[in-house]
């Protein structure tokens, strides 16, 4: 497969690449020390008509398909990646409404996004659940007399405090199994919603992930999103995987493009040479260049056959590409570690910030004995059910 984009598909990607380089990277290693939400890189990502690339252009966004969507993530995970990430997460939220919303909530809700600067969040993870897209069993939705009262609680809510709308994975009472799942977009200022605990975690400390609760949380039919089960056989959740994969891939090519200059421009006694003229060195660089291209290229396919496959088939594009840009970014960050040596641990330099990203992030779900078992599965003809 050939993966060059041309006319206004290029043109999205040289914005976001234009935008991590002068808008998010300068910001990076601040968000990462105040362990803050990324306001202004929100900002520049609105103002640049990035945090809409997921709304349709008939609602005044820019519509990407799902390569060019990809590149874009990678390219603006290189400049940060909590800033990314948190992006991804609003933007699947898009792709969800896109996909199963009615016109009336679709107008509402890129308004907000289009017009406002709005960020959205998801949050499907539960502390009692292994798993997250959809861990939904203990937040219960519930028919009250005029809307449904939901109940339970979340861990690993990005965004918390700063999301507009949080896209709530739960189960509908009165149905069973992935039958009940519903998806909630709920107000932040939802009377019920209470925010636990803080968030000071290794790496991705930006993206702001505590625990929420939702106690007799009301809400009405318009914040539904779609019938029960009804997401889950559009196969839109599982982009979630692939745009992971692209922030892990753009945060490996940066600590690698640093650790490429850093051994051009240094030399260390006894060497007369800079570190670029260590054999070691070399072939460290060679390893790490073969490692990210083969991932690349493995989550570009994956992407390019995103539209023309089935859902089904989709979680196991996204496994592939997630397994293959998880693997191959944490031997990269590390190994960029060990090359530039003792000096990379300090915090004046990007490596040991990267790392710590790459590492907490390649834990989210699927980790990588579940892709690889849907991987494996596919090729074997075995059922997931």
């Amino acid at each position: 497969m050939h993966f060059t984009l041309s006319g206004p598909r290029q043109q999205v990607v040289d914005k976001a690449r234009w935008v991590a380089k002068e808008c998010l990277e300068p910001r990076a290693a601040g968000y990462d020390a105040s362990a803050g939400h990324t306001w202004e890189s929100w900002n520049d990502l609105w103002n640049h008509g990035l945090l809409a690339i997921s709304v349709p252009k008939d609602y005044g966004g820019l519509g990407a398909d799902m390569l060019t969507y990809i590149m874009a993530i990678e390219s603006l995970a290189y400049g940060c990646t909590n800033s990314t990430m948190t992006l991804h997460m609003h933007s699947i939220v898009q792709q969800v409404i896109n996909a199963i919303a009615t016109p009336e909530q679709k107008e509402v809700f890129y308004r907000d996004v289009v017009e406002d600067g709005r960020v959205f969040g998801s949050w499907g993870s539960e502390p009692e659940s292994r798993g997250g897209t959809r861990a939904g069993k203990r937040t219960v939705i519930a028919p009250i007399e005029g809307g449904y009262v939901v109940n339970g609680r979340k861990h690993f809510c990005s965004m918390a405090g700063a999301a507009h709308r949080c896209m709530i994975h739960c189960a509908m009472r009165g149905y069973e199994g992935v039958d009940a799942f519903q998806l909630v977009l709920m107000p932040s200022d939802t009377p019920g919603i209470s925010i636990e605990g803080e968030w000071n975690a290794l790496g991705m400390r930006a993206t702001v992930s505590p625990s929420v609760s939702f106690d007799e949380c009301v809400v009405d039919r318009r914040c539904l999103l779609g019938e029960p089960g009804s997401v889950l056989k559009k196969g839109v959740i599982e982009g979630f995987g692939l745009g992971y994969a692209a922030v892990y891939l753009g945060a490996a090519q940066r600590a690698l493009d640093f650790t490429v200059e850093y051994c051009k421009t240094h030399q260390f006694d006894p060497d007369p040479a800079p570190m670029s003229w260590n054999i070691v060195v070399q072939r460290n660089v060679a390893e790490m260049t073969m490692v990210l291209e083969g991932a690349r290229q493995v989550l570009f396919k994956s992407a390019g056959l995103w539209e023309s496959t089935n859902p089904a088939n989709r979680a196991v594009l996204a496994a592939r590409a997630k397994y293959s840009a998880a693997s191959a970014a944490l031997a990269v960050t590390s190994k960029c570690i060990q090359t530039v040596g003792g000096r990379a641990i300090r915090k004046g330099l990007p490596l040991e910030r990267l790392y710590r990203d790459v590492r907490t992030a390649t834990l989210m779900p699927p980790n990588s004995d579940r892709c690889m078992e849907l991987v494996g599965k596919a090729e074997l003809d075995v059922s997931e059910d």
